[in-house]
């Protein structure tokens, strides 16, 4: 999604934006991936206006997604 390298399902996060809160993927709607070095630059705040950019293009609303990522990415791992 942001860095647009090809990689295995193994190192991506699968998400989706329902109403307009930022989801693990649940099998039903659009969806889209983000990569295990896009999550780490999210949780250590690095090029944030990128990423940022990202899930306001997927999302279609400017929120605070990235607050939401964030805690995706903690609970998951």
């Amino acid at each position: 999604m942001v860095c647009r390298n090809k990689l295995t399902k193994e190192n991506l996060i699968r998400l989706q934006c329902k109403d307009y809160k930022l989801i693990s993927f649940d099998g039903i709607g659009r969806s889209f991936y983000i990569c295990n070095e896009c999550q780490e630059k999210a949780l250590t705040d690095m090029e944030t206006k990128k990423i940022e950019k990202a899930l306001f293009r997927q999302c279609k609303k400017k929120d605070e997604y990235l607050v939401q990522l964030k805690e995706i990415i903690t609970h998951v791992r």
